[in-house]
């Protein structure tokens, strides 16, 4: 880059240079000429009055050609009368071109090759109609090698000057413009991206901030997205980890009965049927672990297939609250629905998973004689739907954590509530499938409120 901005700039100057010399060469090329025919023109206004014998015994005619000027006069019909060079010249000059030029417009003038001189010319001539004649003046005129002998040498020194100046500003500048370049270059090379966000120094150039502000900005995504894979992978070990026991739990317990049951230990029918239903009730709690685990896995990555159908809420809300039932009087809880009925339009199996989760948890986590507060109702476009109960409630450093797969507030009451763990984040998936927003507010001994609400709301209830 550094050789490429000063060949660019040496480029840029000779291109630049020899189109003003170019340019100061016509110049001096024309003002030359002008000031030349000028000459001739005032030396003509003076020679026109003499006679051809003045010429001949003043010797003015040897003078001017001293000084390297011819003089011509020509009568009307072209003879030569006159020529300071030739004493006689037979051939006609009615045809040279500053000779018709000047019969037509009185003064004439042209440049040319002289087949008598044998060399160009630069010539004027003055037609003198009272006399009939034409005098001429003319003068070598070597042109383009003339100019260029007189402005050669200067040239050559002002290029070889010049070239060397422009070279040492260039390398200086391209000095300039690369070292921030190096300088960024160090620095990437310098930070440890997977730890450190990219910070430069401050440079004079706007573009180079735009450069440095982009590269910081990538910096910061690289570093949060790096950070976001840390804990992904923390979370899939901690969800592998909580997935293997939650299943080896179960597991354990089928072997156990079983293999009891294959020892001939037990011959008691009755404590045999114990012992089976204790493996179906196992298998169940397995399979159910299954089915959430895969729920879960197909929310996140949307995979999952959905059928979506109107629904009217109430009713569904309704029959939820109802297989809840047996749980709900074990408790000897007092459960209060305040919900108006409305059409959504969504997946009968998350609207259904949403209701139950919520409201089982509330039943499971609550105190015997306690209460569970239910309302459903319809707010704009969204569904409304809110749970809350008078249960053991959370306790502030766990509330952030509660919506994460397998998270159990207390440990030991856990082990006796029946579930997978699974329900809170499989509804908070749900949630975000629809891009809706779920919120929790809780006390602990106090109680525990989660409200939940969906884009899902249908304007008119379809007749079909």
């Amino acid at each position: 880059m550094h050789k490429k901005i000063v060949r660019s700039f040496l480029i840029t100057f000779l291109i630049t240079f020899l189109l003003g010399f170019g340019l100061l060469y016509v110049s001096l090329y024309k003002a030359s000429i002008s000031q030349d025919r000028q000459y001739l023109m005032n030396t003509v206004k003076l020679i026109k009055n003499l006679e051809i014998d003045d010429l001949n015994t003043t010797r003015l005619g040897d003078t001017f050609k001293s000084e390297d000027i011819r003089i011509t006069i020509i009568k009307r019909n072209g003879k030569v009368l006159y020529d300071n060079y030739k004493n006689k010249i037979s051939e006609k000059h009615l045809q040279r071109e500053e000779v018709k030029q000047a019969l037509e417009e009185g003064t004439g003038t042209c440049i040319r090759h002289s087949n008598t001189m044998q060399r160009s010319y630069l010539y004027v001539a003055d037609y003198e109609e009272d006399n009939q004649t034409i005098v001429r003046l003319a003068m070598p005129f070597d042109g383009l090698s003339q100019s260029i002998s007189i402005l050669l040498a200067p040239f050559i020194f002002s290029i070889c000057v010049s070239f060397m100046v422009v070279f040492i500003l260039s390398k200086k500048m391209a000095d300039e413009i690369v070292e921030p370049f190096q300088d960024i270059t160090n620095t990437i090379n310098s930070t440890n991206i997977s730890e450190d966000v990219l910070t430069f120094n401050t440079y004079n150039y706007p573009e180079l901030y735009k450069i440095t502000n982009a590269l910081t900005n990538m910096s910061k995504e690289n570093k949060k997205y790096l950070e976001r894979l840390e804990k992904e992978k923390k979370v899939r070990q901690e969800f592998f980890s909580n997935a293997s026991h939650e299943l080896k739990t179960p597991l354990t317990s089928i072997r156990g009965y079983t293999e009891l049951i294959r020892s001939h230990t037990i011959q008691d029918s009755n404590q045999i049927d114990t012992c089976l239903d204790c493996v179906l009730k196992e298998s169940d709690h397995m399979t159910q672990l299954i089915n959430d685990i895969l729920t879960i896995s197909k929310l996140e990555t949307e995979e999952m297939q959905v059928t979506y159908s109107h629904i009217q809420v109430k009713k569904l809300l309704d029959s939820v609250v109802e297989t809840l039932k047996p749980q709900i009087e074990k408790m000897d809880l007092k459960v209060y629905v305040n919900a108006t009925e409305f059409t959504v339009f969504a997946s009968m199996d998350h609207i259904k998973g949403i209701f139950y989760n919520v409201i089982s948890n509330s039943i499971k986590y609550n105190k015997v004689n306690g209460r569970i507060d239910i309302e459903l109702k319809k707010n704009q476009n969204n569904m409304y739907f809110s749970v809350e109960d008078t249960g053991i409630g959370i306790p502030n450093k766990d509330q952030n954590r509660i919506f994460q797969r397998f998270y159990r507030v207390d440990k030991q009451r856990s082990k006796t509530i029946p579930g997978t763990g699974l329900g809170l984040s499989i509804v908070k998936h749900v949630v975000y499938y629809y891009k809706g927003d779920i919120h929790l507010t809780s006390k602990e001994d106090v109680g525990t409120k989660i409200t939940i609400e969906l884009p899902i709301v249908v304007k008119e209830t379809p007749e079909s």
